[in-house]
């Protein structure tokens, strides 16, 4: 069990997808034409998963937790997409999967939960000469485009988790934080990145569940103060918008590793 078991669900419903946009700019770096294979590793239920299923020959969904991988498996099979492959593995233990040649790996918010320098060593094995590496975030997000309810959020978290919560059930650092030394140190050292700007508006219920996707918020961390955690957050997010449009900008940042 990891750190996701409990947000799953959440994680499934409230997770913004990624926009259109980024897979656009996908195919058009990596030549996806829907003959590729391609390894989504810290899949989660699908948010890359699925929407690359449509412009690849078959998708192998890799990722620790088994029950990202329900939630994942549930939504494929509402919309009809056969062309995955769902496995339950550590990043660890990659190299001993029963996988084909890959033509290119992506990762969306996982990298920075992993054995970075092994994990590119084993993708020079698995991936193809022409292979790429992509590694998908959220980019720093600049001063003007921090949205006002999100000092609302982290005040309540603070009060029900304490003043480390970010810290207690997260990695380290930042998704970014130190990836590009480590991609240049790799063998997939020639780096290309790409940000697009997502807008959001989301409802109050929204918010309040996006909470519960987070692994320093999720129902394990909160306990039996979930109830009156939400309580208090929608109070607390009402107050400060009684309208309950909850608006965001998102920068959205792709890294595109290959070898020289």
């Amino acid at each position: 069990m990891t750190a996701f078991n409990s947000a799953a669900r959440a994680y499934a419903r409230y997770r913004p997808q990624y926009p259109m946009a980024l897979f656009a700019g996908l195919a058009e770096h990596t030549g996806l034409d829907g003959t590729q294979t391609v390894l989504d590793l810290g899949c989660g239920p699908g948010t890359l998963t699925l929407p690359l299923a449509a412009l690849a020959a078959h998708v192998h969904a890799v990722d620790i937790e088994p029950a990202m991988l329900a939630e994942g498996r549930a939504l494929a099979a509402a919309e009809g997409i056969e062309n995955v492959t769902w496995t339950a593995a550590d990043a660890a233990n990659l190299p001993g999967l029963p996988l084909p040649p890959l033509d290119l790996c992506v990762m969306g918010k996982s990298f920075q939960w992993m054995d970075q320098p092994r994990l590119l060593a084993d993708l020079d094995r698995l991936l193809t000469p022409t292979g790429t590496v992509v590694l998908i975030s959220t980019a720093a997000r600049s001063t003007a485009s921090r949205p006002d309810w999100l000092d609302v959020v982290e005040t309540v978290c603070t009060d029900f988790l304490g003043p480390d919560y970010l810290q207690a059930n997260n990695p380290a650092a930042h998704p970014a934080e130190g990836r590009d030394e480590v991609l240049r140190t790799s063998p997939f050292s020639q780096l290309r990145t790409q940000i697009w700007e997502q807008r959001l508006t989301r409802t109050l219920d929204e918010l309040v569940g996006l909470q519960l996707s987070f692994a320093h918020t999720n129902p394990a961390v909160l306990g039996d103060r979930q109830e009156a955690f939400e309580q208090a957050l929608r109070d607390a997010l009402t107050a400060h918008n009684p309208a309950g449009a909850f608006k965001s900008t998102v920068p959205i940042e792709a890294v595109f590793a290959t070898r020289p």
